[in-house]
């Protein structure tokens, strides 16, 4: 780990150039203390420079929270928390700050007041938390734990680990020892840390996104993540990341976003916008406990995406990409009835508690029909938006979206079943594929006309 994140620091361009200056400290943070030291502090960090490292875990179930500070047990915090007294996941967050010599750590459930009757300190430090994760100078993932209680650390097989690597047919490829082999040719096919309990949380995915370096904590292995590369254990050479790596679109907007050259820069105005929606699609697919956080849970990246694209953002969509992003469906047809509140307007994708889809990318001519629908459809923006002026990117319960259009001809032929494959024209161009709304409707042998 410290040979990762010193090369990182003395040898990746990419990644310096993010932190050319050091980053103001969040409002409060852990003051981890020696390596020998076997007590930390929860110290305030406003108008302080410093480097930290940002914990990302699960915080579990109600019956099994982790450790809070509360308006109660703030002095507490502040005069000293023993190690034997943290669960067992921010422990080994602590230690693995003193090992790698980064002085503070920061935590949400502690570093922000969780008071009941009062969400003034949530509400004054959320719209901050993408900048915690995009300033830190690390983001540790407690991939594996589904509480505070699981610790970083697994015991494991230290045999299945040992890299053997071998020539094969002019390839490089990894085998590794008894008692079990296992071989192969994609290094993209070592991360397997998607699969567990924290990437099903709806916050952590801007917390991946945003984070400059990931040190991810699996049963298995540790992996390193940063801008220039990402290796791993059980890949210790390294994978260089391009454009079409297994993160791509995450990659590329995260690359976008920091300003690094050299990544997702052809069609940049394509890819980012592309991007966006692949990480709304991945992000409607995760947990929320509170579904009013489903815009504040991404509401780092949207700020950030702004400031790159000079666009207006209203509940999740785009001005300068209307059209493609307001073409978003259920990805379940399912008669399950949907849960509409009043944390969006209907017409966002934010308003339904369910996983979403763009049907943009169901057709190969995706840029043509960008071409053909930008002259049909016409849109005054949004008008009277609920969203705060100090937040522009958080909650937001009703707007207006005016919106002129030509009626058109549209043809629907086919077995008219929620889950058939049909054709539709528009202007006597057959599209493969029809997002049909109704959770079911009867065949129909004939075409039916609108």
């Amino acid at each position: 780990m410290q040979a990762w994140l010193g090369d990182c620091i003395s040898s990746h361009p990419k990644c310096s150039r993010m932190e050319e200056h050091l980053p103001l400290l969040p409002t409060r943070v852990i003051e981890v203390g020696g390596k020998r030291s076997q007590i930390c502090h929860l110290v305030p960090g406003a108008n302080t420079r410093g480097n930290y490292a940002a914990l990302s875990h699960c915080w579990g179930s109600s019956n099994n929270q982790p450790l809070k500070t509360t308006d109660e047990t703030l002095r507490l915090r502040q005069q000293g928390m023993k190690d034997e007294e943290l669960p067992k996941t921010f422990r080994d967050a602590v230690q693995v700050c003193r090992e790698l010599g980064i002085k503070y750590l920061w935590i949400d459930s502690l570093c922000i007041i969780q008071d009941q009757d009062s969400q003034e300190d949530w509400a004054r430090e959320a719209p901050k938390m993408g900048d915690v994760y995009g300033n830190s100078v690390l983001t540790i993932f407690a991939t594996a734990s589904a509480d505070s209680s699981g610790g970083l650390f697994r015991n494991r097989l230290g045999l299945r680990i040992w890299p053997c690597p071998m020539g094969l047919f002019g390839q490089q490829y990894i085998v590794f020892r008894f008692p079990k082999f296992e071989i192969f040719s994609d290094p993209g096919d070592l991360d397997t840390s998607q699969f567990h309990p924290l990437n099903h949380r709806g916050w952590v995915l801007q917390e991946q996104i945003l984070s400059r370096r990931s040190l991810v904590f699996t049963p298995d292995y540790i992996i390193w993540r940063c801008a220039s590369m990402s290796t791993n254990e059980k890949y210790p050479a390294g994978v260089r990341p391009t454009p079409y790596s297994a993160m791509d679109s995450y990659r590329v907007l995260h690359c976008l976003i920091n300003n690094i050259v050299g990544i997702g820069r052809k069609n940049s105005h394509i890819n980012i916008y592309t991007s966006w929606y692949r990480m709304v699609e991945n992000f409607t697919s995760r947990k929320l406990t509170y579904q009013d956080d489903r815009l504040p849970a991404i509401a780092g990246l949207a700020k950030k995406f702004a400031a790159i694209q000079n666009g207006s953002y209203c509940a999740g969509l785009w001005q300068g990409d209307l059209y493609i992003g307001l073409l978003w469906r259920r990805r379940s047809l399912d008669s399950t009835k949907i849960d509409r509140t009043a944390r969006a307007p209907s017409w966002s994708w934010a308003s339904v508690n369910v996983p979403i889809d763009y049907m943009a990318f169901a057709s190969v001519s995706y840029d043509y029909d960008r071409i053909a629908i930008s002259p049909l459809l016409g849109c005054l923006w949004v008008s009277d938006p609920s969203c705060s002026a100090e937040h522009p990117f958080g909650k937001i319960s009703k707007a207006s979206l005016p919106l002129w259009a030509t009626l058109i001809k549209v043809e629907i032929s086919g077995q008219m079943t929620a889950v058939s494959t049909h054709q539709w024209k528009v202007l006597g161009i057959a599209y493969p594929y029809v997002c049909i709304t109704a959770p079911t409707m009867e065949a129909a042998d004939q075409t039916t006309r609108n």
